[in-house]
């Protein structure tokens, strides 16, 4: 196992450090803008999209590989109550909805080191971000670590813990966007799992309207493998309304587990990679880049591309704040907030 540091570019007035964990088959580069995986190669195929340079990183809307917060996902009109008492986030989309933090959310800040090493069996990196009270609008100065931890097995495994002074809602993911076939192909053809038998439908601004719906007969069933491209078209206004898939599936109703548990499996024909999914979370949102058509090319001046990827985020459920069939979200002043979530390859 080793890890290596070096400067990846300048960022948020500041010198961004870029740390490289790798073992025989797997190196992962997480930079400090925004906590993100900005390369994961395994058997040297490009798997993660991300950019060559800083520049790239300070140009994405996506969020390509960052941690995002404090909320990740929407929430209705940026209202949620504690206790009785209503706040009021940032409306980043369209002015009328919250979506993975703000204006700035974690995803655009700059992450400082807290710990960095290496022994026999993995390579690890802990950063770590303080949310000042009432960023964007969010009660409570937060601390968030987020270590990466690369494993002899081939596993990432990502480890956050967060605790807020003040009562306050947390929802934390990883958004790096997968291709199995490497980076500039796309994922229609790619073979996913999902252990989830029920997913959460959305209204025409993909805000939740506040149910569970059974997979069972719709585009929605992923419990036997099948193509992501197969249903992505389908006649279903679910889809339509979303042009493809982006929809939090869930196991047990949402509920978390104190262990990581597996949540999805995805394959490539093209190169026989395949991920695991394991998470603690009971909720993975699966957006399969429907708009992903920036002018901003990603590795080796690779064109963005419709279909292209495909991000498979560990989460709460969204807008949960606002709907009482989700499970909560909101942690007490000095409670921590923790999530594990593993990608762990094979071929």
């Amino acid at each position: 196992m080793k890890v290596t540091k070096s400067i990846f570019g300048k960022a948020v007035n500041d010198t961004v450090s870029s740390y490289t964990l790798s073992n025989s088959r797997m190196s992962v580069k997480i930079i400090e803008y925004g906590a993100r995986v900005a390369e994961l190669l395994y058997d040297d195929v490009s798997v993660v999209c991300g950019f060559d340079t800083i520049e790239g990183y300070l140009k994405d809307n996506d969020y390509h590989g960052s941690i995002v917060g404090r909320y990740a996902n929407r929430i209705y009109k940026g209202k949620f109550s504690i206790d009785g008492r209503e706040y009021n986030v940032s409306n980043n989309e369209a002015g009328r909805y919250h979506l993975h933090g703000g204006y700035c959310g974690f995803s655009g800040k700059l992450w400082k080191l807290e710990n960095l090493g290496c022994d026999d069996d993995r390579a690890y990196v802990t950063l770590k971000y303080v949310s000042p009270d009432n960023e964007e609008g969010f009660p409570g100065t937060l601390a968030v670590y987020v270590t990466y931890t690369l494993t002899l097995a081939d596993e990432l495994k990502i480890d956050y813990v967060a605790v807020s002074d003040k009562d306050t809602i947390i929802n934390l993911t990883n958004h790096s966007y997968f291709n199995l076939s490497g980076v500039g192909n796309t994922i229609l053809d790619h073979m996913l799992t999902m252990y989830c038998d029920q997913y959460i439908p959305v209204d025409q601004k993909l805000i939740p309207f506040g149910y569970f719906a059974n997979v069972t007969g719709t585009p929605f069933d992923f419990r036997t493998a099948k193509a992501i491209g197969r249903d992505i078209d389908a006649d279903d206004i679910q889809i339509k309304t979303a042009g493809g898939y982006d929809h939090c599936f869930t196991r047990d109703r949402g509920e978390n587990k104190d262990s990581p548990l597996l949540i999805a499996t995805i394959s490539s024909p093209v190169t026989d990679i395949t991920m695991d999914i394991l998470t603690t979370e009971g909720g993975i949102q699966m957006y399969t880049g429907n708009f992903m058509t920036a002018d901003n090319p990603f590795f080796s001046n690779c064109p963005q591309r419709k279909n292209q990827a495909v991000a498979l985020e560990c989460n709460r459920i969204p807008d949960s704040p606002n709907h009482a069939a989700f499970p909560s979200c909101v942690y007490r002043a000095g409670e921590k907030y923790t999530q594990t979530t593993i990608y762990r390859f094979k071929r």
